[in-house]
């Protein structure tokens, strides 16, 4: 959270080590005099309520509804930073087991964050605890369009939606690899929306990866601009306006969109989404399930009959976590 005085520069509010709760808002809420309310998490604790009599106070804790979950040992969290393509200055998110021991190498889990304008921070999250408590060292990096190293990486991914972030993904994978401690036969690649876009990106441009989970993926940007409810405003992702009935257009958008390049991946997939999904119309998810079926890959998928990018209620929230650690287990632990 910021200050942004009438004049001069915006101050960064000092929060230590809670982060506010984020899904796309923040939850807060200033009174008259100054003092702030807001939801937000620890790296060892899930969200509870938190107050500041003032802007320049340290945050208190006023809730403890969590306190099963921060009583568990968790995995460790650690910032990764790396020096990128185009000499960007990149960062990410390490998760390690609980009781981690640095002997043997362990397989290790790629959870690639939405948006993309998000960020992948400190925050406690459930699954990349729940993927460490498998034993997996979970590793979510922020690819360029993410939100929190400045407007001119994430302005970066303009007309370059798979390619850039692409790089930046592999360059953070292989600052994880030097650490020397990732069984480099056992690494999955997954992620939900924009996640699900780059998870579907990475397997058709790349032979490493041991398995995949693809939640709500976008697959075809014509699709996604005719379809979704963002729709027509994807064409500010492209020069000039771009669509795909412009002369360039019809281009851009396949060269952009990873269906382009699905035939020929080999990695076994697992697809999750909902039915009545408004962002990522779940007929892209069918379409990646029919071009991994017909070219032998074994694949798998579930189709939530729910609307919603994600299902929220918590029956059917936990089943995607079931099924995302069910399916990693069934390929990591050969």
């Amino acid at each position: 959270m910021w200050r942004v005085p009438l004049a001069g520069s915006a101050q960064r509010l000092n929060l230590g080590r809670v982060n506010p709760k984020w899904a796309f808002w923040v939850e807060v809420s200033v009174s008259k005099d100054g003092s702030i309310a807001f939801v937000g998490g620890e790296p060892d604790r899930p969200d509870e309520l938190y107050y500041m009599p003032s802007a320049d106070a340290s945050p208190r804790r006023l809730t403890d509804f969590n306190a099963e979950i921060a009583a568990l040992q968790l995995g460790r969290l650690e910032t990764v930073q790396w020096r990128g393509p185009e000499g960007f200055s990149e960062d990410g998110i390490l998760v390690y087991p609980p009781e981690y021991d640095p002997g043997p190498k362990l397989p290790l889990v790629l959870l690639i964050h939405g948006g993309p304008q998000a960020a992948s921070t400190t925050s406690f999250s459930p699954l990349p605890q729940l993927l460490a408590a498998h034993g997996y060292l979970v590793f979510s990096p922020n690819y360029r369009g993410s939100d929190n190293l400045g407007n001119t990486y994430q302005h970066a991914i303009f007309n370059d939606a798979g390619d850039g972030p692409d790089r930046d993904v592999m360059s953070g994978l292989e600052s994880i690899k030097a650490k020397g401690i990732v069984d480099e036969t056992r690494i999955a690649v997954s992620g939900w929306s924009y996640g699900g876009y780059m998870t579907t990106w990475l397997i058709g441009h790349h032979t490493l990866w041991k398995t995949a989970i693809a939640g709500a993926a976008v697959t075809d940007l014509t699709d996604e601009y005719c379809l979704s409810d963002g729709n027509v405003q994807g064409r500010y992702g492209f020069p000039n306006d771009a669509t795909p009935w412009t002369p360039d257009g019809e281009k851009l958008y396949r060269d952009q969109s990873p269906m382009t390049y699905l035939a020929s991946a080999k990695t076994p997939t697992l697809i999750m989404c909902t039915t009545g999904d408004f962002r990522v119309p779940p007929t892209q998810s069918y379409k990646l399930y029919h071009v991994l079926k017909e070219s032998g890959v074994p694949v798998s998928m579930v189709a939530y009959p729910v609307a919603g990018h994600f299902p929220g209620d918590p029956f059917r929230s936990r089943d995607v976590y079931r099924r995302w650690a069910e399916w990693l287990d069934k390929y990591l632990c050969k």
